[in-house]
């Protein structure tokens, strides 16, 4: 029968190559915000755990976790076991998030009893300062991934951020290097590559609130000072969502001294009440569309700042906040614990496709967050389960990392629906009902699609690859791995933890495939 213009085709061109998939678009965040730390990197214990006015915590049902299940560090063994030995993590931001512009470090360090209690301005807990960055360096250590700190630039000073460095990677007889000596009793400094430079500065919700033109003022005399003491480190820019009028002041001012900058975005905000709720799949796995068309303005906003100033070096753009969030779900009332199904399992696919195909310019994402947190993991006192996004996370970083990006071409039939934002079909394009991005490695092609299709399976669908002469694929075969459900609202959970999963085949290639509605499917392609 012959193919009519609905029957999608996915083209792939191997020669035209993007650039290599960088290993930092695995990266993860934490965050001193409801369950992260106390309870998902640390136990939490009494003293812990988060508490708030708006919800004490339950001391008389508290439940602690056994000692058998912490390293002899006291950080969680399951926790470290998923981010270092599955997932594979790179690197890690941490204080915040909202919660740094109101955290001062030197609280966080010395002998815990000497450590003072704060309230928390950005979310309404208290911290302990139990978790400093001691800590956290040793858990990065621990969790074999490169330490990412965010400085303070709202009730912070350009003083402490320059003490915080030498702390940190201070190597001569000074005092904040024989501080860390001190408390470590070791002399190595920590080697801390990446700082940013503040935290989502322009919001009104944050402590310290500035104008692009103050903030990038004030961050242009702090990365002076910072690459002063130590010129080796890589200095981030807070940045918006890349196509705000705050990111091309920022990048205009700071192109000449930084060496990536932030965005941040956040998709699948939807309606919950029950006459928007057929609007939700299509608003939610269609939302990563605003950031690749984010990304593309950013890229133009970079070049023009680096034309002006005459900047030869690449600035590529650090994602380092993304995620699948409904705020109406995942709120500081419940310390933004929001429970994941298939939709968002595949919208997490079609952000990290997003990022491979914008390999050139994307050089870091940490998702949001790591642990309980808007997270792929939920912990429990004695265990964990992982959610349905976790697995897209999971393949991508198993068989696209260290890959390189090539061209796709994908002709398919396109939503017709309302997105979110509204924008993407307006001013983008209406998108494509076949998401595709394509990796090539030195033994594989590896091809991943998600079909955001809810109701229509697209079957047999050529995946053509051009400039392969039939003998080089013909003796390949295809390892497939598959996220699919009959429904698209199934979730995991303590009781059903492997509800939604990937369930893996193999088989001899054929040149094409079928994408069963609403799946996500990765096609390693041997040859």
């Amino acid at each position: 029968m012959p193919r009519t213009y609905q029957d999608p085709t996915i083209d792939i061109f191997p020669s035209a190559r993007i650039d290599t998939v960088s290993p930092l678009i695995f990266s993860g965040f934490i965050e001193h915000l409801g369950r992260c730390i106390y309870g998902g990197i640390l136990p939490a214990t009494r003293e812990t755990f988060p508490y708030t006015p708006r919800k004490p915590c339950p001391k008389d049902q508290f439940t602690e976790t056994p000692s058998n299940l912490l390293t002899s560090q006291g950080f969680r063994k399951d926790v470290l076991e998923v981010i270092r030995d599955e997932v594979a993590v790179p690197a890690m931001r941490w204080p915040g998030g909202n919660f740094v512009s109101s955290y001062h470090w030197e609280d966080g360090v010395g002998p815990l009893e000497g450590r003072k209690r704060r309230p928390e301005l950005a979310w309404g807990f208290e911290e302990s300062n139990v978790f400093g960055t001691d800590e956290f360096i040793s858990w990065c250590r621990e969790a074999k991934c490169e330490p990412y700190i965010c400085l303070n630039m709202g009730t912070g000073t350009l003083s402490e951020a320059l003490h915080w460095v030498e702390y940190c990677n201070g190597t001569g007889d000074t005092y904040y290097a024989n501080l860390r000596r001190k408390h470590t009793g070791q002399d190595e400094p920590y080697k801390v590559k990446y700082w940013s430079l503040g935290n989502e500065v322009y919001g009104p919700w944050q402590v310290g609130q500035q104008t692009a033109s103050a903030y990038a003022t004030i961050a242009h005399q702090w990365a002076h000072a910072i690459k002063l003491f130590d010129p080796s480190v890589i200095l981030v820019s807070c940045g918006l969502s890349g196509l705000d009028e705050w990111d091309g002041v920022v990048i205009d001012r700071l192109v000449d001294q930084v060496d990536l900058h932030s965005v941040h975005l956040y998709t699948g905000f939807g309606d919950r009440d029950r006459s928007q709720a057929e609007k939700e799949f299509g608003r939610s796995v269609h939302g990563p569309e605003a950031a690749e068309y984010a990304l593309e303005i950013a890229r133009g906003l970079i070049n023009k700042a680096r034309v002006a100033k005459r900047v030869s070096k690449p600035i590529k753009i650090a994602f380092d906040e993304y995620g699948v969030w409904d705020e109406t779900v995942g709120t500081p009332h419940n310390g933004l614990e929001q429970f994941y199904n298939l939709t968002d399992a595949l919208a997490m696919a079609c952000w990290l496709n997003v990022f491979v195909r914008q390999a050139d310019l994307v050089e870091m994402a940490c998702i949001a967050q790591s642990v309980n947190v808007i997270s792929p993991i939920i912990t429990g006192p004695t265990g964990l389960f992982k959610q349905t996004i976790y697995y897209p996370l999971y393949l991508f970083s198993k068989y696209m990392r260290g890959g390189t990006s090539i061209k796709v071409e994908v002709d398919s039939p396109v939503f017709e629906g309302e997105t979110l934002p509204t924008w993407i079909s307006t001013i983008k394009g209406k998108p494509k009902l076949l998401d595709v991005s394509a990796t090539l490695h030195p033994k594989a092609l590896c091809v991943a699609v998600v079909n955001r299709s809810e109701d229509t399976t697209y079957t047999d669908v050529p995946l053509r690859i051009a400039s392969w002469d039939a003998e080089r694929v013909k003796v390949g075969r295809v390892e497939a791995h598959e996220i699919w459900h009959e429904d698209v609202k199934a979730r995991n959970g303590w009781e059903s933890k492997e509800e939604v999963a990937v369930k893996s085949s193999t088989e001899e290639w054929k040149g094409s495939w079928t994408f069963k509605k609403h799946s996500f499917t990765l096609l390693v392609i041997e040859f």
